[in-house]
C-alpha cells in the first residue's frame, strides 16, 4: 500500500524546525532573503533549490520589501520564493512543510502531473494544515519555464510565489550562453482582504487616472467635438470608464522583479557577445505588463514553456501566469534596461542587464494610459461589438444592459477562499452529475471549423490596448508557431463554448453568468476524447484563463498551433483552442487574476 503524502510534524517536532528555520537555516539547506542582496548576478536572487529531493518550508516573515518592513509569506527564508530546478525524465519530490497558522498549497502551474499532486485544495488534495508536510511526488515529462504558488485564499499576493525551471534531457532547439529569470510580481502593503473589500464597494477604488478636461479636449482635436461627445455620453450611459484598464493599480501596487523594487536596481549581469537567455514569468495577483529592453530586439523562443519558432520582437506584452522565453546578444560593454511596465501604466518593474555590478542606464518615462475602445463594448446578451464601425455613431447606448448580466442582481459578492473552500463544503467532486454550463455541440449537431482556423471575433493580430504599432514590434498571438506537431493530430469530434461573464461594477465574476458557487456540477471532459474549447470574453477587462493539468494548443491560424497553459482573452473577443482530455481527475479552471477568481471566475472540469 503507497504511503499518505502528508505527514504531521508533532509539536517538539515542529518547534525544531522553526527553530532552524530561525537560527540556523543553513542546516536546512535554506538561504534567508538578506544572503541575496540587491545586484547578485546570478541565475535568480532568491537561491535555487535542486536535486533528487527538494523542501520548501513555508511560513510569515517580517522582511524589508522596497524599503519598508512588513509581513510576507516566505518560501525557505525569501519571498518570493527560491528558484525550484527540476530535471526532465526524473521524478520529482517535493516536500513543503507548513509553518503558517493556517492551511496552505503548492501549485505547480504549468505542469502535466496526477491529478492529486496538482495543489488545490477541496479538489485534488485536503490542503496542508500548520504543522503537516505534503510531499509531491511525481514523473517530469516536460522542460521548460514555469512558476509555483500558493492555491490558497489570496496567499498568493502576499509573497507566496516562485519560479519553476526544468532542465531538458534533450538539446534544446535554440542555444545560449547565460541565462537569468525575471520573476514579476505585485506587491501592496494592504490585507489582501482589504484590497478584496474596496473592489466589492467601488470597483474603481484604486483606479486614480480619470478622464480629465484637458483629455476631453485632446480627443476633440484628435477626433472632433461631434465624435468625442458620442463617445464620451455612451460610457457614461454604461456608467463605466473607458479606463477601467486594471482593477488593482499602482495607487497601491509596488511591481517587483524578482522581489526587488524599481529603486533597488537589481542587477543580471553578461559579457559583451553573449547570447543571454531571459525567462520571464509574470506571477503577480492582477497585473499585465509590457516588457522591453531600450536599445535591444529580443528574439522569443518559448512560449508557457514550450518552444515556438523564433519571433524578433522589441516588446512583449505578458498576462498574468504566462511565462515567456527571450534570447538576446548584447554587444556593447554598457547597462540595459529590463522594463516592465503595467498595463494602466501606473508604475513598472525594473532591472538592469550590465557587464559589471552597479551600472545603471536610462530608465523609460511610463507611456500615457490609453482609453478603451469600441470593442469593449458589449451589447445586450453579450455579443461583442468589435469590427463595427462607429466612426458615425451618434446615438446613445440607453437601454443598454453590460455582461448580460440577467439574473445576476443581488448576487452574493463573498469570495471563495480556496484554503477553506467553503463554496465546496460536502461536495463530492469524483460524483458530479451537473450538466456543462455553456455550449455543448456534440460531433453531428453542429458545423466544426477546421483545425486551425481562426474563429470570428479573434485578434490575434492585436497586441492589446495601449500600444501604437508604429513605435516597436510588438509580440502577437499570430506569430506564435509551435517547433513541431504535437502528438495528437486529431480532428475535435465536439467543441464547448463558454462566456466570460461579470459585473464590473458590482464586482462579480464567472463563467456563463454564474459564479462557482452556484453551478450545480463541473464541466466534464470524457477522457481520451479531443475537443475544441471556446472562450468568448463579454467583458471590458481582459481575462488570462487557466487550464490545469492539460494544454490548450491554441488555434491562432497558424498550422503549427502553439500550446500554452494559460490563453489571454481581450474585451471582446473569442478566442478557440484545441484540448487532448489525457489527465483523468478532476481539475481547476480559473480566470487568473487572483480577486476575479476569487469572486467567482472559477470551475471544475471532471475528467472520465
Amino acid at each position: 500500500m503507497a504511503s499518505s503524502p502528508v505527514s504531521t510534524l508533532s509539536r517538539r517536532q515542529l518547534l525544531k524546525v522553526a527553530s532552524a528555520l530561525g537560527l540556523s537555516t543553513a542546516a536546512l539547506g535554506l538561504r534567508p532573503a538578506w544572503a541575496n542582496p540587491a545586484g547578485l548576478g546570478n541565475v535568480y536572487p532568491q537561491g535555487i533549490e535542486q536535486g533528487r529531493e527538494i523542501s520548501l518550508a513555508v511560513r510569515r516573515e517580517t522582511l524589508p520589501i522596497a524599503g519598508r518592513r512588513t509581513s510576507a509569506i516566505t518560501l525557505n527564508g525569501t519571498s518570493p520564493g527560491p528558484l525550484i530546478r527540476l530535471r526532465e525524465g526524473r521524478d520529482a519530490v517535493l516536500k513543503v512543510t507548513n509553518l503558517l497558522d493556517e492551511d496552505t498549497s503548492v501549485h505547480w502551474h504549468g505542469i502535466i502531473l496526477p491529478a492529486e499532486m496538482d495543489g488545490v485544495p477541496g479538489l485534488s488534495f485536503a490542503g496542508i494544515a500548520p504543522g503537516e508536510t505534503f510531499t509531491a511526488r511525481f514523473p517530469v515529462n516536460q522542460n521548460g519555464t514555469y512558476w509555483y504558488h500558493s492555491h490558497s485564499g489570496l496567499q498568493e499576493q502576499v509573497g507566496h510565489v516562485g519560479p519553476l525551471v526544468i532542465d531538458a534531457a534533450e538539446p534544446e532547439p535554440f542555444s545560449y550562453d547565460r541565462e537569468h529569470v525575471l520573476l514579476l510580481t505585485d506587491w501592496t502593503y494592504e490585507d489582501p482582504m482589504e484590497v478584496f473589500r474596496h473592489l466589492k464597494v467601488a470597483e474603481g477604488y484604486y483606479n486614480d487616472q480619470q478622464r480629465t478636461i484637458g483629455d476631453f479636449f485632446a480627443d476633440v482635436a484628435k477626433n472632433g467635438f461631434a465624435d468625442t461627445l458620442a463617445q464620451r455620453t455612451m460610457w457614461a450611459e454604461m456608467r463605466m470608464s473607458s479606463r477601467d484598464i486594471a482593477d488593482v493599480t499602482g495607487s497601491t501596487y509596488t511591481y517587483l522583479m524578482n522581489g526587488h523594487a524599481p529603486g533597488d536596481n537589481w542587477t543580471a549581469l553578461f559579457k559583451p557577445g553573449e547570447r543571454v537567455r531571459l525567462r520571464v514569468i509574470n506571477g503577480s495577483a492582477m497585473s499585465y505588463f509590457d516588457v522591453r529592453i531600450p536599445g535591444l530586439k529580443m528574439t522569443v523562443v518559448a512560449a508557457d514553456g514550450q518552444p515556438v519558432q523564433p519571433v524578433p520582437v522589441e516588446e512583449f506584452r505578458i498576462a498574468v501566469a504566462e511565462t515567456y522565453d527571450v534570447l538576446v546578444e548584447p554587444e556593447s560593454d554598457h547597462a540595459y534596461t529590463l522594463f516592465a511596465e503595467s498595463m494602466d501604466r501606473s508604475g513598472y518593474a525594473r532591472g538592469t542587464l550590465a557587464p559589471r555590478l552597479g551600472m545603471v542606464a536610462p530608465v523609460p518615462e511610463l507611456r500615457r494610459i490609453d482609453d478603451r475602445g469600441m470593442e469593449a463594448m458589449v451589447a445586450h446578451g453579450g455579443m461583442a461589438m468589435a469590427g463595427m464601425d462607429h466612426s458615425n455613431m451618434s446615438g446613445n447606448m440607453q437601454g443598454m444592459e453590460y455582461s448580460a448580466m440577467d439574473g445576476m442582481q443581488g448576487m452574493d459578492h463573498s469570495s471563495m477562499d480556496h484554503s477553506s473552500m467553503d463554496d465546496m463544503q460536502g461536495m463530492d467532486h469524483s460524483g458530479m452529475n451537473g450538466g456543462i454550463q455553456g455550449m455543448d455541440h456534440s460531433a453531428g449537431g453542429s458545423t466544426l471549423l477546421p483545425a486551425g482556423a481562426v474563429q470570428s471575433g479573434s485578434r490575434y493580430d492585436e497586441p492589446g490596448i495601449g500600444f501604437d504599432s508604429t513605435e516597436r514590434r510588438v509580440l502577437v498571438y499570430s506569430d506564435l508557431r509551435a517547433y513541431a506537431p504535437w502528438p495528437d493530430r486529431r480532428p475535435p469530434r465536439r467543441e464547448l463554448e463558454l462566456q466570460l461573464t461579470g459585473n464590473m461594477e458590482r464586482y462579480m465574476w464567472s463563467f456563463d453568468g454564474k459564479k462557482f458557487s452556484e453551478v450545480d456540477g463541473p464541466i466534464h471532459f470524457e477522457h481520451g476524447e479531443r475537443l475544441r474549447l471556446i472562450l468568448v470574453n463579454t467583458t471590458m477587462m481582459e481575462h488570462p484563463i487557466h487550464l490545469h493539468g492539460m494544454w490548450m494548443e491554441l488555434e491562432n491560424g497558424n498550422e503549427l498551433i502553439p500550446r500554452k497553459h494559460t490563453l489571454n482573452v481581450k474585451p471582446g473577443e473569442r478566442v478557440s483552442a484545441l484540448i487532448s482530455a489525457d489527465a483523468p481527475g478532476s481539475w481547476a479552471f480559473h480566470c487568473h487574476l487572483l480577486y476575479h477568481m476569487d469572486a467567482g471566475m472559477f470551475r471544475v472540469v471532471k475528467v472520465a
